[in-house]
């Protein structure tokens, strides 16, 4: 079967100094995939690494195709780790979102209304005029996904989105995340050191301390003998319920 995302002897070194070290996968395409591990230990640099943002040795490949090809065909959607880049930047929200339409020959015209419909889409209509720096970050989050859907990735890769985020935004999020990807039939690749929410929503997880923490195909919930090897003997996992959400606005 050749619907899978591959990653074959992937390594990445920065000034000398590994990252990732020989890393090897098959993410199937059309799942939403969360890789976790502790700070410094190569999630970032697993997700720059698909987007095409870092050097690297080894392969990348999507349907089979090598993913330098399939990036010049196709947009991947990418959220960096959020921070004060949208600080005083001059665009309202919908002006950002219209820039996922940059590979598309349309109207203006077209390219608003569409701009729209992804915006409404995230719960996000009513804020399209707002300056995207006046935002709150999990509202930056949202129009950055509409700004992917306006690309038409078909893969998003998202970098610890849920930073900063209160329990009741990050189950709102989650659950928004998950209705799109039904719809739009996405892959998304999430990092993430939250081992709380992440597993209650993904369909697979995998886990990363510069190299790949082996574990069966498909895992939901992590045991502690893989939490005290990715955060040390002092982590422990605790239960909790999730939140309901607020009502989003339409």
């Amino acid at each position: 079967m050749s619907d899978f995302l591959g990653i074959k002897s992937l390594t990445v070194s920065y000034d000398g100094k590994v990252a990732l070290y020989n890393i090897n996968l098959k993410l199937e395409l059309g799942k939403f995939h969360v890789v976790m591990g502790p700070n410094g230990g190569g999630k970032t640099t697993l997700i720059k690494a698909i987007a095409g943002l870092v050097p690297y040795s080894g392969k990348i490949t999507i349907k089979n195709m090598d993913i330098r090809k399939y990036r010049k065909l196709y947009s991947i959607g990418y959220l960096a780790q959020r921070g004060a880049q949208f600080y005083d930047f001059p665009l309202s929200a919908v002006e950002v979102v219209e820039m996922g339409r940059y590979r598309f020959k349309e109207s203006s015209k077209v390219k608003r209304e569409k701009a729209l419909q992804f915006l409404k889409e995230v719960k996000m209509f009513s804020h399209a005029n707002r300056p995207i720096g006046d935002l709150s970050g999990g509202q930056q989050q949202r129009v950055l996904i509409a700004r992917a859907l306006a690309s038409e990735s078909h893969i998003i890769l998202m970098d610890e989105p849920l930073t900063g985020m209160d329990p009741r935004s990050q189950s709102s999020f989650y659950e928004m995340i998950e209705k799109i990807k039904e719809k739009h039939g996405l892959t998304i690749i999430m990092s993430s050191h939250d081992i709380g929410f992440t597993t209650a929503y993904a369909e697979n997880v995998f886990c990363i301390n510069r190299k790949l923490i082996p574990h069966n195909e498909v895992v939901k919930l992590l045991n502690e003998p893989e939490v005290a090897r990715m955060y040390g003997p002092n982590f422990r996992l605790t239960k909790h319920f999730h939140l309901p959400s607020e009502e989003d606005d339409v």
